[in-house]
């Protein structure tokens, strides 16, 4: 019997590997193009991919930067304040007012 059924077998692979091989590139490239463009579209959109929502988003940084340094300002004057009215409590143990003529 020998390799002689093997002929046959390799000649038909040598048509049909190539044909399946075309076949699968094509149907990737033109059946899900659609599926996989609508999906990057969605992943792009998702990243934020519309300007108008990147300059929001951006303005709404620079808003809360402002913010922060004015929340930092306030600090501290109320700092400052406290230890102004530590300093004149200490100063005046009784609550005179610190006016002489009051006394």
């Amino acid at each position: 019997m020998g390799l002689d059924f093997l002929v046959p077998v390799f000649g038909i692979l040598v048509v049909l590997v190539p044909v399946i091989g075309v076949t699968t590139v094509l149907t990737l490239r033109y059946g899900l193009r659609p599926l996989l463009k609508e999906w990057a579209e969605n992943q792009h959109a998702l990243v934020g991919g519309d300007p108008a929502l990147r300059v929001q988003i951006q303005e709404l940084g620079e808003q809360v930067e402002a913010l922060t340094g004015e929340v930092h300002r306030l600090r501290e004057t109320q700092s400052f304040d406290r230890k102004l009215l530590e300093t004149k409590q200490s100063a005046d143990p009784e609550g005179r007012g610190g006016h002489p003529d009051m006394a």
